[in-house]
């Protein structure tokens, strides 16, 4: 295959990712006030756990409360069980209070609570349920990082999208493509090969700008996976 060819079917299957993005993004209620949460980071913060026994009766949802927890944070920590054996987790206490999570306009402190497992040495965060319920992602929406990131300009429709792609020795990204819809925006970088045969896949961050058609506004910024992007307004 040569270059141009295989730069031109990369290009073709970003494009091809990110329509399918902006299809699962369809149902965003992009004019509903306030403008709904969209978390790039998971609603639920662990620190350490003691041994490998303890942090998989974690993940698999294997988790029990003592009497008197709020029973929201248990379901919320809960998820979708899956099956274990082992011991289960057990929650101890649960305070409220703030901590900061990353979301597709930025880094926000929001409510959240404190909440320690018996003979687990650090707090596993979890985002209130009330704000984690005003939140949005389509169904089967995995968490991404890094998570890409953009820098809007003052005039809501340029933007430069720093993202990871490939070494600038290799490849060049002269400009992007962009689709828009009512409720989010896709922009893929355009890539153009500068070498043949071999070479070391190592990402790099690199930027590309774009200008949309219309102010950005409350919709969602996808990149060329169809994946959220943090939005920063200059």
């Amino acid at each position: 295959m040569k270059e141009s060819d295989r730069a031109f079917s990369s290009n073709d299957r970003r494009e091809a990712q990110a329509r399918r993005g902006l299809q699962a993004w369809a149902g965003f209620p992009a004019d509903r006030q306030p403008r709904p949460l969209i978390l790039l980071s998971s609603a639920v913060q662990p620190g350490s756990f003691p041994d490998g026994q303890t942090k998989l009766a974690f993940h698999h949802g294997l988790i029990e409360a003592a009497p008197g927890f709020p029973p929201e944070l248990l379901e919320a920590l809960r998820g979708q069980p899956r099956p274990w054996e082992g011991s289960p987790l057990l929650l101890t206490s649960a305070t409220p209070g703030e901590r900061e999570f990353a979301t597709d306009r930025g880094r926000k402190i929001l409510p959240a609570w404190c909440v320690w497992a018996q003979d687990v040495p650090e707090p596993i965060w979890v985002l209130d349920p009330a704000t984690s319920h005003q939140s949005w992602q389509p169904p089967g929406q995995e968490f991404r990082w890094p998570w890409p990131e953009a820098l809007l300009g003052t005039d809501g429709r340029t933007l430069t999208l720093s993202f990871t792609g490939s070494p600038e020795g290799y490849t060049s990204y002269p400009g992007a493509r962009v689709l828009e819809s009512g409720n989010a925006v896709a922009v893929i970088p355009v890539s153009r090969e500068l070498v043949t045969g071999w070479r070391t896949t190592v990402g790099r961050t690199r930027q590309v700008a774009a200008t949309l058609g219309r102010p950005l506004g409350n919709r969602v910024l996808l990149d060329g996976t169809g994946s959220p992007v943090m939005v920063t307004s200059m």
